[in-house]
């Protein structure tokens, strides 16, 4: 994701992009097998992605393990609680639709589409700024509430996605090999969007202060 090297020239910049989200992909999907690492990983994969569309920088692997083992502890405990959130969605679901109780089947419904709303800005918030457990999942909620039009769009690339994989062994392969990556990606450059009105008005931010302190009213103050 360099776009630094190779100036305009727009085929070498595809695929050098292109190169790094298949790294991506094998980095999260390595990092992931421990199933609690779930947090880290993805928060990393994040983190790496909306700092390569930020600055245009390389060295995923580098950017990707940075961020893997600083935010190692809290990431991982936000990955675990967003783990036992599905599966009692999935258990709710499950339960209300072999029992036949559409009321109930109703109410589980819009309780997971409030979880998978709340799930998309989760690490990415985690990754981009600094703060609590309980503070960045009150501004996920908060932000997939605010940023609504966005937050379907997330729902909208994840479905296509997913359509597509199940539909095509073609586009089922290919995903084996670059889906995470490019879920991530496509999905980053809306949070870039969404988060340049909660970032600091500075240009050309390292490493070291990429992660800011979003408050915990931070996200109910912006317009």
């Amino acid at each position: 994701m360099n776009k630094n090297i190779f100036g305009d020239n727009p085929v070498m910049n595809f695929l050098t992009t292109l190169c790094d989200i298949v790294i991506l992909h094998f980095l999260w999907l390595l990092t992931s097998i421990p199933v609690f690492t779930i947090g880290a990983s993805t928060t990393a994969l994040y983190y790496t992605t909306m700092k390569c569309i930020r600055n245009g920088q390389g060295g995923v692997v580098k950017l990707f393990f940075k961020s893997f083992k600083e935010n190692f502890k809290q990431a991982s405990a936000l990955g675990l609680l967003f783990l036992l959130a599905g599966a009692i969605c999935a258990f709710d679901l499950s339960y209300a639709i072999k029992a036949g109780q559409n009321i109930l089947l109703i109410i589980f419904t819009i309780m997971t589409f409030v979880f998978v709303s709340c799930a998309f800005y989760l690490f990415p918030l985690e990754a981009q700024f600094e703060n609590t457990i309980k503070g960045t999942i009150r501004n996920s909620l908060l932000m997939s509430i605010k940023h609504l039009p966005w937050t379907l769009l997330l729902m909208v690339i994840t479905v296509v996605m997913l359509a597509m994989a199940y539909f095509s062994s073609a586009i089922l392969g290919l995903m084996l090999i670059i889906g995470v990556g490019l879920h991530a990606y496509l999905c980053s450059l809306i949070f870039v969007h969404i988060f340049n009105a909660y970032m600091p008005e500075e240009e050309d931010k390292d490493d070291a202060d990429f992660h800011i302190v979003l408050p915990d009213d931070k996200t109910e103050d912006q317009n």
